[in-house]
């Protein structure tokens, strides 16, 4: 019966008037529509550069946890030899997002590529210190004197590793002009050792426990010449890319620091995901140093390394922490 009545002209315009009305209120809700699905029902495309070491690892937990995809986002997660080449990854636009220690993105930022940090990374802590200067058990080196004429491998030349090995040599005695850093991958720093090919390797979990476990033995901690606690990694970007995608910046820094507070309070679940991408052994993981996270940017944990970069050349000019960091809303 209702079908027989709406076959009339009078109601074929009543139904062209319903579409175009219904038409124009789909248009109005549009905005909203789009908004809803922008911070719920889409996720966010978003290119994440890391390095399978403990101090950069946190995009793998975020991503193994689910907490990428709780916070809106669909991560492509690529992993790089060492900051330097992450660094590089994203000033090339390869990737959105990478992590990098603070004397990488200073030089950077000193050299005109507009990069900034806007969530923090791995924490140095003295305590349980997750970087350090290794020689082989065997070596007759006794004293910092005698790596005057030796050899030392960083992961990067002009990285915080080498500026921090420098600064404890100088501090005890050392004529840094005397000793030779050479560039080594970490995972190639322990047969290095071993072989006589360096005298000393600056190594970081996981590759430092499985050093000490293949021949070698921790002789200093070298970060502490900048400080007991300071922040060595942190999640940048280009500016330009923070300012056109500010709501996937946000997400991320979100994901980034709950990635963290989970890790800080879950040494064996992280250990486990760690496993999986650096390759290494469990037994190795569950016994190893394991570093803690920032649960956001500060400007004074970042200042030390910055001042230690223009002492040793690295950087020009003195630069001030806050030029590093992006306001990112949470």
């Amino acid at each position: 019966m209702m079908q027989s009545r709406n076959k009339g002209p009078a109601n074929a315009s009543f139904r062209r008037l319903t579409t175009i009305v219904l038409g124009c209120a789909l248009v109005a809700l549009t905005p909203l529509a789009v908004q809803t699905r922008a911070t719920a029902a889409d996720p966010l495309p978003l290119r994440v550069a890391a390095t399978a070491n403990d101090t950069y690892a946190e995009a793998y937990y975020a991503q193994d946890r689910g907490f990428f995809a709780k916070a809106g986002l669909n991560v492509e997660l690529t992993t790089f030899a060492n900051g330097a080449s992450v660094a590089q990854a994203v000033a090339g636009g390869g990737v959105d997002v990478g992590i990098s220690n603070v004397v990488q993105i200073a030089s950077a930022v000193e050299h005109n590529i507009p990069f900034k940090y806007f969530a923090g990374g791995g924490m140095y802590a003295s305590d349980s210190a997750t970087s350090a200067l290794l020689v082989a058990n065997d070596t007759p080196i006794k004293s910092a004197k005698e790596f005057e004429g030796k050899s030392i491998a960083v992961s990067t030349l002009k990285d915080l590793s080498a500026l921090a090995t420098k600064a404890w040599l100088a501090q005890n005695g050392v004529d840094v002009t005397k000793v030779t850093f050479i560039e080594i991958p970490f995972p190639a720093m322990a047969p290095a050792l071993t072989r006589g090919t360096v005298a000393g390797a600056v190594i970081s979990e996981p590759s430092l426990s499985f050093a000490k476990e293949n021949g070698a033995r921790i002789f200093a901690q070298t970060y502490d010449a900048i400080g007991k606690r300071f922040m060595i990694s942190g999640w940048f970007a280009n500016a330009e890319f923070l300012a056109k995608n500010p709501e996937a910046a946000r997400r991320f820094a979100l994901a980034i620091y709950e990635a963290g507070k989970w890790a800080n309070a879950h040494h064996a679940e992280s250990a486990a995901i760690l496993v999986k991408y650096a390759k290494m052994k469990p037994e190795l993981a569950a016994k190893m140093a394991r570093c803690r996270y920032a649960e956001r940017l500060d400007p004074a944990q970042i200042q030390g390394a910055i001042d230690l970069g223009v002492r040793y050349g690295v950087i020009d000019r003195a630069i001030d922490a806050s030029e590093l960091i992006a306001a990112v809303k949470s």
